[in-house]
């Protein structure tokens, strides 16, 4: 037989074999508790939760509860349902959660309705992932899986995203929640909860994936370290790092362990002891030791006088890029300059927005200087966005994928300069 077709049918063989098992476990594992085969316990139940045709509608006024011991020991388990958002849905609403924000434990999953559209899955009362575009008006399945001390999100049977371990809570399961005002109606269906860890057909558990991690102020993307020898890179910004990460991260593969932080905005920068800031650069920073960090708080912070007053954005910024050298001291820092803000031009390249682009240029140059009483280098994404105003995108804020490539080979060049020396030579290879 021929080699190439022999490996082949090797391999469809053995896929088709885990499919096959991935199918049948889900058929022999019995749900703990199931919607319309388990009743609602009434002393846990809170409004008027009713099951007509198989579905249960959630609008804020009412909620069900199903008992912890469902979930079994916690090391393995699966909750799985079917959601459905109604026309002219606003607000948000927690879908399921048994988080004991006291002791820390346990998930939540939260849904916010369009224009927003995204659920946030909450892990040990952090969150830790957040996700756009989530549902459309049909039904939606939602798969959660915990297993080896990672918690797992699927819809529809295709991954979302992997977290760290969620620590057992005493606290029973509660789908929907009490608002101060009712909502449009949310409705569930097929709701089933196992003891044991049941993937959807087909997924592969020994891929490689980065993993959320968070913590106070908030969250962040892990690589698995199988090389603890590799040097660690962070990649901190805002939504213009999560264009150029890519192309860093694929230029620095199997030579370094990168893991990003796509930040939130910051009121004031670190002002004060115990900030929200101070709080996240320490938690960020606690997942380290990193050699390297690419930094950047411009278009969140900046974009906005409450954000970040002119009159106090020196001191507050010296505060933090301190904090910064502070905690961790021996890493090496990178400033990313702050790209400018764009109007669109029908069948011309985008021209610069001065009206929004005048405040970012004057804190680029604030901060220009306080990098260079620091030594810090900076990658001067701002000019190279100025060069390539055909590469903006419609939006005004974003650019298409030809500059982040662009940024990405830029910021690759400033990293190697300042690795540190034990590395170079195995980042050259």
């Amino acid at each position: 037989m021929n080699f190439g077709l022999r490996n082949f049918l090797t391999v469809s063989i053995g896929v088709a074999g885990l499919m096959a098992l991935s199918a049948t476990q889900a058929q022999e594992a019995k749900p703990t508790w199931e919607l319309g085969k388990n009743p609602f316990d009434p002393a846990t139940t809170k409004g008027k939760v009713e099951l007509v045709d198989g579905v249960v509608k959630l609008d804020g006024t009412n909620s069900f509860v199903i008992p912890v011991l469902a979930l079994g020991s916690q090391s393995e388990y699966t909750i799985e349902f079917e959601v459905k958002k109604d026309a002219g849905a606003k607000g948000g609403i927690s879908l399921v959660s048994n988080t004991d924000e006291k002791n820390k434990t346990g998930l939540g999953f939260k849904y916010f309705a369009p224009e927003y559209n995204a659920i946030w899955l909450f892990n040990n009362g952090y969150q830790a992932v957040e996700y756009r575009n989530f549902l459309d008006d049909k039904f939606n399945k939602v798969t959660i899986v915990a297993k080896d001390k990672r918690l797992t999100l699927f819809k529809n049977g295709l991954i979302l995203a992997t977290t760290g371990e969620v620590r057992p809570s005493t606290l029973p399961l509660s789908f929907g929640e009490i608002l101060k005002e009712p909502c449009v109606p949310y409705e569930l269906r097929n709701v089933k909860i196992y003891d044991t860890a049941l993937f959807p057909t087909g997924f592969d558990q020994s891929a490689e994936r980065m993993r959320y991690y968070s913590g106070d102020q908030y969250f962040m993307q892990r690589v698995e370290i199988k090389d603890p020898s590799l040097p660690r890179i962070l990649i901190t910004g805002d939504s213009i790092s999560m264009g150029y990460r890519g192309t860093v991260s694929e230029y620095f593969k199997g030579k370094a362990n990168i893991d990003y932080w796509t930040q939130g905005y910051w009121n004031n920068m670190v002002d004060g002891e115990n900030s929200p800031l101070e709080r996240a650069l320490s938690g960020v920073l606690s997942n380290g030791p990193y050699d390297v960090i690419t930094f950047n708080f411009g278009l969140h912070s900046w974009s906005r006088p409450d954000r970040s007053p002119e009159d106090k954005y020196v001191a507050q910024m010296t505060k933090t890029v301190d904090h910064l050298r502070k905690i961790a001291p021996n890493t090496k820092f990178i400033w990313i300059r702050t790209t400018p803000c764009t109007i669109p031009v029908e069948g011309k390249p985008s021209v610069i927005n001065m009206e929004k682009t005048e405040r970012l240029i004057k804190f680029n140059k604030m901060t220009d200087e306080l990098m260079a009483k620091y030594g810090i280098p900076e990658v001067d994404l701002y000019a190279l966005c100025e060069k390539n105003l055909d590469k903006a995108s419609k939006d005004g804020v974003h650019w298409n994928g030809d500059a982040y490539r662009l940024m990405g080979e830029e910021i690759i060049k400033a990293i190697e300069k300042i690795l540190p020396e034990k590395h170079k030579q195995d980042v050259g290879k």
